[in-house]
C-alpha cells in the first residue's frame, strides 16, 4: 500500500465495496470526508467501538449523512479498503512509471512507509478477516497488483516479460516482504521492528537474494 493520489477513486470501487452511489459532487464530498475521518479515527481507535456519530462528527456531517451514502458500518468498512486502496494504486502506478536507476528499492522503501504510516488501519482490517476472509480478499488483490506493476516494469527495462522461473521468484519475495511486514506489524518478533531504519535495507536484500537465486 502505497499513498500518493492526485484524483478521487473510481466510483465503481467503491460501490462495489458498499457504498451507495453519489452522483453529485456535494454528495462525493462528503462521502470522501467520511472516509477520510474513518482512516484518520482508526489510527487512535478500535474500529469495532467506533460509533457511527463519531466518524459523522469528526467528518462535520450529520449521522444521516452517513446512512445516507453508506447501508451500514460494515459497507462503511468495505467502501474504506476500497478508498485506501484505489489511492494505493494510483501511488504504484506513477512510482514505477517514473523514471529511476532502482525501482525495486524505491518500491520497497514506500510499502514499508505505508504501514509504518496506517498501522490501525491495516490491523482493523486483519482483525474483521478473522471472522470475514472476503474482508482481506482486496488486500491480497493489491499485493498481487503491486508485484504485478514492478514486473511490468522490468519488461519495460528489459524488452521482455521475465521467464516463468524469475517471474514466480520476484512474486514469492514480494510474498516475503508482504509477510514480514504483517508480522512486525501484529507480533512485532523482531529483531527488526516496524520502525527500524534498518528494515527496508534488509527486507530489499532478502527480496534480490532470492529474485536472483
Amino acid at each position: 500500500m502505497i499513498q500518493n493520489s492526485s484524483q478521487p477513486p473510481t466510483e465503481s470501487a467503491e460501490q462495489r465495496a458498499g457504498a451507495l452511489p453519489a452522483r453529485q459532487a456535494r454528495s462525493r464530498r462528503t462521502r470522501d470526508q467520511l472516509l477520510a475521518a474513518g482512516l484518520r479515527l482508526l489510527e487512535a481507535r478500535d474500529f469495532e467501538a467506533l460509533p457511527i456519530a463519531d466518524i459523522a462528527a469528526a467528518a462535520g456531517c450529520s449521522g444521516g449523512a452517513f446512512y445516507f451514502r453508506f447501508a451500514d458500518k460494515d459497507a462503511f468498512f468495505r467502501a474504506l479498503i476500497a478508498h485506501r486502496l484505489a489511492e494505493a494504486r494510483r501511488g504504484v502506478a506513477d512510482l514505477l512509471a517514473a523514471p529511476g536507476p532502482d525501482s525495486l528499492a524505491t518500491l520497497v522503501r514506500a510499502v514499508v512507509e505505508t504501514f509504518r504510516r496506517r498501522p490501525g488501519f491495516l490491523r482493523a482490517v486483519l482483525r474483521r478477516s478473522i471472522g470475514d476472509a472476503s474482508v482481506w480478499e482486496p488486500m491480497r488483490a493489491h499485493g498481487h497488483f503491486i508485484a504485478e506493476r514492478y514486473i511490468e516494469r522490468l519488461a519495460r527495462e528489459t524488452g521482455q516479460r521475465p521467464a516463468p522461473d524469475a517471474e514466480r521468484r520476484i512474486r514469492f519475495a514480494f510474498q516475503i516482504m508482504n509477510g514480514t511486514l504483517i508480522n512486525a506489524l501484529v507480533n512485532a518478533p523482531g529483531p527488526l521492528l516496524l520502525d527500524d531504519p534498518a528494515l527496508p535495507g534488509e527486507l530489499l536484500r532478502a527480496m534480490r537474494l532470492v529474485i536472483g537465486s
